[in-house]
């Protein structure tokens, strides 16, 4: 089984070049699945595209994909952006809207650009965390109070963008684990730490990514901002998982088993974008 995940996302742009041909062409023919941190990607770079005049186009051919981006929310939010080939007949997609939220092992692919959605999606996060991971609730909470923060930088750090947040659980007994994904289109973590006077020329953008992992650092000059990623990588240290940070050409990657992270130079791409895994508790 092929994936296209949040590590394999970065070879396919690297491989097929999609963000630079004026078509645009995602072709996802070869893949058997796509997890939520790689269809927030997804999501993130159509409209990036478009937002240059440009209308991506995606391409599916084995239908337990093709039913999965409609199940997933994924075919609704990019409406009107970008086009699905073959097309997508949508008696059928308005079957699966109707069970948008029915599912609480999933949140589907979500377009937030502020924070009115977020309450519910975070509520749902908890409810899998505590219920479904075996979490206890103090740990839930401080989870998505991490995962809230970098939802909130979608739009707090931009201006005529916005975020993206998709969530899923896989796998039984201790073998369960949570994906979940949050991108945006917005300008990138070197340019909005350097909006700060205090962060200084930021040389890179691993340098960007290091100095953001860093209790405090933020665009504004407050001790309380700043405090998102850097909670998100102890939570995830915690509780042995796995997070993924990236923004313009750069990408580091923690596997908190090894408690030490990985850095790699990537196709460059508009945004910041933050995959996370969690494991279960369970272990019977």
């Amino acid at each position: 089984m092929k994936k296209l995940d949040s590590v394999s996302f970065d070879a396919f742009l690297r491989e097929k070049s999609p963000l630079a041909c004026d078509s645009g062409c995602f072709d996802l023919r070869e893949f058997d699945l796509i997890t939520p941190a790689a269809l927030v990607q997804l999501a993130t770079a159509c409209y990036a595209m478009a937002g240059d005049g440009r209308r991506p186009r995606i391409m599916t051919e084995k239908e337990s994909v093709r039913g999965y981006l409609q199940r997933c929310g994924f075919v609704n939010v990019i409406a009107g952006v970008a086009g699905i080939e073959p097309a997508i007949r949508y008696p059928r997609l308005g079957q699966y809207n109707s069970l948008r939220g029915s599912n609480p092992m999933l949140i589907e692919v979500t377009r937030i650009a502020s924070g009115i959605d977020l309450p519910d999606l975070l509520d749902r996060i908890v409810w899998v965390l505590r219920y479904r991971l075996k979490y206890h609730k103090h740990d839930a909470f401080d989870v998505t109070t991490a995962v809230s923060e970098i939802c909130q930088n979608t739009f707090d750090h931009n201006s005529g963008t916005a975020g993206f947040i998709a969530m899923q659980v896989y796998g039984q007994g201790a073998n369960r684990f949570l994906e979940i994904g949050v991108s945006d289109y917005g300008d990138g973590l070197i340019t909005t730490l350097q909006r700060n006077p205090k962060n200084g020329t930021i040389p890179s953008d691993l340098d960007a990514i290091k100095m953001a992992m860093q209790l405090g650092t933020s665009e504004y000059d407050d001790p309380t901002r700043g405090t998102g990623l850097y909670h998100l990588l102890e939570i995830t240290y915690k509780h042995a998982g796995s997070i993924q940070i990236k923004s313009g050409s750069a990408k580091v990657r923690y596997r908190m088993d090894k408690r030490e992270g990985w850095a790699f130079a990537v196709s460059s791409v508009p945004g910041v974008h933050v995959a996370l895994t969690l494991p279960t508790k369970d272990r019977s």
